[in-house]
């Protein structure tokens, strides 16, 4: 039985889950779709479904023509191959973040080192990609307007703590707020309140309106 999920803004829609379960995505995306489902219940069970439908596919297909000797060789590999190494304990704190991003992190938000990129904002760096890829953490305070921008390419942005609007567009925690190319004049507006921390991929630099913006770019390097 499928279940039913009515796609909704800030939900991701069901090909990037189905990109999930296949392996087909980059370490970063993989990151930020698996800290999303961990959020939402029903996008669990349809990324459960879409592992299912993969498992079948492979088993429907037709058998490849094996050496003789393949099923020997495949179990000497096995048995000459480690243990599996147990999952690494949850750090201690952040209980409200989803498991893939508590352990990826491997320590609090608040112990991170969490560097100035403009008035009322910071970032944490995580890593860097294929193609330009990059993998950080924004950290906005209540209230803060954040520069106009437009995108070169695909922006993910999910929401951990806090909140923000683009219009009548509302994101708190667990929504992810997608933004390519077509997006224009893109200014996120941090609610007031408590800061707003934000998990984020982007695959090219964003191109800002203001030419502040522009001349330190290449030092937040995004």
């Amino acid at each position: 039985m499928t279940t039913e999920v009515k796609q909704m803004p800030g939900l991701l829609p069901d090909e990037w889950l189905v990109s999930y379960a296949a392996g087909a995505l980059t370490e970063a995306q993989a990151l930020v779709v698996a800290t999303h489902v961990g959020y939402h219940p029903a996008l669990q069970a349809r990324l459960a479904e879409a592992e299912d439908i993969g498992g079948a596919f492979l088993e429907e297909s037709a058998p490849a023509q094996m050496d003789d000797d393949a099923f020997e060789a495949l179990m000497a590999r096995i048995d000459a191959a480690p243990e599996p190494a147990a999952p690494a304990p949850l750090p201690a704190g952040d209980e409200d973040l989803p498991a893939p991003l508590r352990r990826y992190l491997g320590r609090t938000l608040d112990s991170l080192k969490w560097r100035t990129m403009g008035p009322g904002m910071k970032q944490h760096k995580l890593a860097n990609g294929p193609g330009g890829e990059r993998l950080w953490l924004l950290r906005a305070r209540g209230g803060t307007a954040m520069p106009v921008h437009d995108h070169r390419g695909t922006e993910f942005t999910l929401i951990l703590r806090g909140s923000y609007h683009v219009g009548d567009q509302h994101f708190t925690p667990g929504l992810m707020e997608v933004a390519g190319p077509e997006v224009k004049d893109h200014q996120p507006m941090i609610d007031e309140g408590e800061d707003c921390i934000c998990l984020v991929v982007t695959d090219a630099p964003i191109r800002l309106h203001s030419l502040i913006g522009r001349m330190v770019q290449p030092f937040i390097g995004l």
